[in-house]
């Protein structure tokens, strides 16, 4: 389990990131369900809670469009979830996940900090 933030407690314990990513998107019409990811910020936050960035890691680098490739990613997934429980054919999912997955994760970097310091980013 994860660190709470403010008044959402975020919980991480499904034992498989794609399945803790896909329990960030709205249950479809069940009530008091919302979205997780809905911008930079919260995205930032789950990364983290996730344990998927050092603690106190900055992502500055973080946008919408950022937001928009994760949303797609867990649309994915949740796509080959559904058709591994016997749901509907999840065509073209598997091939858009690794295409996804494909690019080389952003590397750390030490930038100065607003006091002169190195941080990382």
């Amino acid at each position: 389990m994860a660190a709470g933030r403010g008044a959402r407690m975020w919980r991480f314990d499904a034992g498989r990131i794609c399945l803790d990513l896909v329990a960030t998107e709205p249950a479809g019409g069940v009530p008091g369900t919302c979205e997780q990811l809905d911008g930079p910020v919260q995205l930032a936050r789950w990364l983290a809670d996730a344990r998927l960035v050092p603690p106190d890691t900055v992502l500055t680098a973080l946008d919408d469009t950022w937001v928009a490739r994760f949303h797609e990613l867990r649309s994915a997934v949740s796509r080959l979830m559904a058709a591994q429980l016997g749901g509907p054919e999840a065509d073209g999912s598997l091939e858009r996940v690794n295409s996804l997955a494909s690019g080389a994760p952003p590397g750390p970097r030490a930038v100065r900090g607003a006091d002169g310091g190195l941080v990382r980013a």
